[in-house]
């Protein structure tokens, strides 16, 4: 990995950087390249919130799905998962080094008040969208809880992992793996497959990773725009419907391990061998084919939903009244 700019988390500069790499400092190690990338990651969705609070504020329309699902994506992997592990890693470096005990301590309770402040912003956006919060409220919790945590990265950044980097030899590394410690969960945005709740966050997320967030002024850019983001949809289907196929194919595959197993050991007929294959077989295909339907059908609501919004920006630009909608194709 590349060596990380000073303040490269801070608003201004990523949105400044976006969509170029930040470069961060070297690492040999994959749990600390891991690391890095999760910080672009969280930073990457953070500049989406930032778009959605900023139109709020400024009276403009929003998509609120967009806010609810960065919020509930930073409470349930980041505050699950990223955080946990880097609290591991800092234990063991504090060990090794008494003088980074206060640094470790802070750390760790950065990661408690982001886990608080996260929970009490996602549940200000849920009683926004259901009309029983107040506007004024649910901006603050976002708008804290993003500065936190920017301030919060450019400190492990600058501070921190440089000096776990020296700190943490092979052989603890591999105590803290051998021990199940950084153990890592998939990405339910970034990862193979998209989880189907995130999947509005996924895709912006994604072409923000590639070249970043740009003002549509042009009905031209409009329609490039959506087609863009269509064949984007249409991509994280295909993924999501591999990786369920190969999930379910190595399904079947350790049935038919255990089965064969069982027959040998005796604990059931070898004769029945080939008919419980097939039916584990059967099985698993009937469960791929029902996640196929939930792609599809999930990917249809969302190419829909793109094309009012694509309709709506429409509007916007040439000023075509709602009456007129049927005009514009």
């Amino acid at each position: 990995m590349a060596s990380v700019k000073p303040d490269a988390y801070s608003k201004a500069a990523w949105q400044a950087i976006i969509p170029k790499l930040p470069e961060h400092v070297h690492s040999e190690h994959p749990v600390m390249q891991a690391l890095y990338a999760e910080h672009r990651y969280m930073a990457t969705l953070m500049h989406l919130l930032g778009e959605q609070l900023a139109a709020l504020a400024a009276g403009n329309a929003v998509d609120p799905h967009i806010l609810y699902e960065v919020m509930h994506y930073m409470t349930h992997y980041p505050d699950a998962f990223h955080h946990p592990r880097e609290d591991r890693v800092y234990q063991r470096a504090a060990e090794l080094d008494p003088e980074l005990a206060d640094s470790v301590d802070t750390l760790q309770r950065d990661h408690d008040y982001l886990a608080e402040t996260g929970a009490k912003a996602l549940k200000s956006i849920a009683d926004w969208r259901a009309g029983r919060g107040k506007e004024v409220e649910m901006l603050k919790l976002c708008q804290d809880y993003a500065s936190s945590l920017y301030e919060h990265m450019n400190t492990e950044e600058k501070l921190v992992f440089p000096q776990i980097e020296k700190l943490l030899s092979d052989e603890d590394w591999r105590e803290l793996e051998q021990a199940d410690l950084l153990t890592p969960a998939p990405d339910p945005v970034f990862g193979s497959r998209v989880d189907r709740e995130y999947r509005n966050i996924a895709r912006k997320a994604r072409r923000a990773l590639r070249r970043g967030a740009e003002d549509v002024a042009m009905v031209e850019w409009i329609g490039i725009e959506a087609l863009l983001e269509g064949f984007e949809l249409l991509s994280m289907a295909m993924d999501n419907s591999r990786a369920a196929a190969g999930e379910h194919l190595a399904g079947a595959r350790e049935d038919m391990k255990e089965l064969l197993m069982a027959s040998l050991d005796g604990e059931s007929s070898l004769l029945l061998f080939p008919a419980r294959c097939s039916l584990s077989n059967v099985g698993h295909y009937v469960g791929w084919l029902k996640e196929c339907g939930a792609i599809v059908r999930d990917t249809a609501g969302d190419l829909r939903q793109l094309n009012q919004g694509m309709r709506q920006r429409m509007r916007w630009v040439t000023d075509v009244p709602a009456s007129a909608e049927h005009t514009v194709h």
